[in-house]
């Protein structure tokens, strides 16, 4: 609602009716990862993976948060370059995506995999590094049919996603651009 009241406000400087500038920003389709929907076979997406930090993840969790839909699924990647702040930062988003109740999380990166094994004694100590197969990812079930999932890339997750598809569900897609959650999409 900001951007398009600010998008208003400098359409009315130059001259542009409101009307105008409101059928313009009607035919408006979001593209290159930012705030796209799109409709895959079986899932809604939500793709926002061009940038994130803690406000932009906040505000998408939260938008995500008020989406009346069935079944949602969480797919964060990490929030760089935050320096000193980042464990606190990550450990910060995975408290709020647990506080949503989606059916699915999961988060790619390795200052989501170090924050959640700080806080969780589930979740190993980050013992290898990227494209190592044998401890790349983790996934946790509770009893209720929900998982939780920390992988070190976001191909990881991809290919746990083409051996476990999701099917059904809204999808929130977001992480800073180095993450590459783009690469998550084909196989929902």
């Amino acid at each position: 609602a900001d951007n398009v009241m600010a998008a208003l406000a400098v359409g009315e400087y130059f001259g542009i009716s409101h009307a105008d500038a409101a059928k313009a920003i009607a035919a408006y389709v979001p593209a290159n990862s930012r705030s796209q929907m799109i409709r895959t076979e079986g899932n809604v997406l939500i793709v926002d993976a061009y940038n994130a930090n803690p406000t932009s993840m906040e505000a998408a969790l939260d938008n995500f948060a008020g989406i009346s839909a069935g079944t949602k699924c969480v797919l964060l990647g990490d929030m760089l370059e935050l320096g000193s702040e980042s464990a606190a930062e990550h450990s910060k988003i995975i408290r709020k995506v647990e506080s949503l109740g989606a059916a699915t999380a999961f988060f790619v990166g390795e200052e989501f995999w170090k924050a959640a094994a700080t806080a969780d004694s589930r979740i190993p100590a980050l013992p290898c590094g990227p494209g190592d197969t044998v401890c790349s990812s983790v996934v946790l079930k509770d009893g209720n049919g929900h998982a939780t999932g920390f992988f070190l890339t976001s191909k990881d997750l991809a290919s746990y996603l083409t051996s476990h598809p999701v099917k059904g569900n809204t999808i929130l897609v977001k992480g800073s651009r180095g993450t590459r959650m783009e690469t998550v999409i084909p196989a929902l």
